[in-house]
């Protein structure tokens, strides 16, 4: 009885938790406790005074990451036997970039891609390689991360090598237990086909799991993701080290190959969306651990942020041009032709618009 009383009340206290009402006020809380223990004043300044050179530098690293991160998910994708092509998978990848900043949530990009590109690739081997990348991207930052804590001298050392020993180990494992789950699934299922009930169930989430098995056949696929994820890693931490740069301190990506990921866990706390504010305040407060300034450690905060923004604006071009040749394409059924400039706009819009979306817009 007491039992069940406790489990009434943390599902109690978890359906408060996750109501949008209170998610929106404790990120609204995060964000008035972040602006008001950082130096923003100071943190502004240096932003207007950056080395465009070292600015310029950090953002090209960060175009490099988005085009690695394209090539982790899209190897796992094509894995599978898909046959879509880059540019398709690319501007998935970049409308999903643009969804996560209109609406804050760390999944939103995923969604959309298990949605729309699951409606050409099937959902269960997309819903795969969305969790292939996952797992090839966390296992590069814990690999980086374990990296770090041997070349970095600092009182941390020690436990940020055991942390991220044991992060880089755990992943190695999750990476076992995804490829064995079907046969591990069978096994169980097997021993318990006489006795329906909640076991069975399990068998919905079967075509899943066998596409996750489906790249131990498909080893160079599942190497390309990790090594894609890895590159991809790295350059990103090389970003955040030239941009601290432009602003006139040398923070070494050691540093960030150990704090991002630590400042990173807060996208994951169920109370904020996608842990704003709390992700800001939880960086600054650990680079100011590794003694950088504040009004440089909350402008590097800033830039995590913002970072993302020019390629999710090229989403946001690629959605555009897909709804303006959906239009035209209206258009041509209506009436049989275009006028002189819309049929030329036309022709170029299909320079930007992957195959695969044209055949779709077709269709409709």
């Amino acid at each position: 009885m007491g039992q069940r009383v406790r489990l009434t009340s943390l599902a109690r206290v978890r359906g408060v938790a996750s109501h949008p009402a209170v998610t929106v006020a404790v990120t609204v809380l995060a964000l008035a406790v972040f602006v008001h223990s950082v130096d923003l004043g100071a943190a502004l300044r240096d932003l207007t005074h950056l080395d465009w050179r070292w600015a310029l530098l950090g953002l090209g690293l960060s175009g490099l990451s988005v085009v690695a991160s394209v090539m982790e998910w899209g190897a796992l994708v094509r894995g599978a036997g898909k046959a879509l092509g880059w540019r398709y998978l690319g501007g998935w990848y970049m409308k999903g970039l643009f969804i996560n900043q209109v609406f804050p949530a760390g999944v939103g990009s995923d969604a959309i891609r298990a949605l729309q590109v699951g409606k050409l690739a099937g959902r269960s081997p997309v819903l795969a390689s969305l969790i292939g990348s996952r797992m090839a991207g966390t296992l590069a930052m814990a690999l980086w991360g374990l990296t770090s804590a041997v070349v970095l001298d600092t009182v941390f050392r020690l436990p940020v090598l055991v942390g991220f020993a044991c992060f880089s180990a755990l992943m190695l494992v999750g990476w076992v237990l995804a490829l064995e789950a079907e046969r591990m699934l069978g096994r169980l299922l097997h021993r318990t086909v006489s006795r329906p009930g909640p076991m069975a169930r399990l068998q919905r989430i079967r075509p899943l799991l066998s596409s996750l098995a489906s790249y131990r056949g498909a080893r160079r696929a599942l190497t390309c993701s990790i090594v894609a994820g890895s590159l991809g890693w790295g350059l990103n931490l090389l970003a955040m080290q030239a941009f601290s740069r432009s602003l006139g301190y040398d923070i070494s990506w050691e540093v960030f190959a150990v704090v991002l990921p630590l400042a990173l866990l807060a996208t994951f706390v169920p109370i904020s969306a996608n842990g704003i504010g709390i992700r800001e305040g939880l960086l600054v407060l650990l680079l100011v651990q590794f003694h950088v300034p504040l009004g440089v450690a909350t402008a590097m905060s800033i830039f995590v942020d913002l970072q993302m923004i020019p390629f999710a604006a090229l989403g946001a071009l690629v959605e555009a041009a897909e709804v303006a040749l959906g239009h035209t394409y209206r258009r041509l059924r209506q009436v049989g032709s275009l006028a002189p400039g819309v049929s030329m706009a036309h022709s170029t819009l299909h320079l930007v618009v992957a195959p695969e979306v044209v055949v779709q817009l077709r269709r409709r």
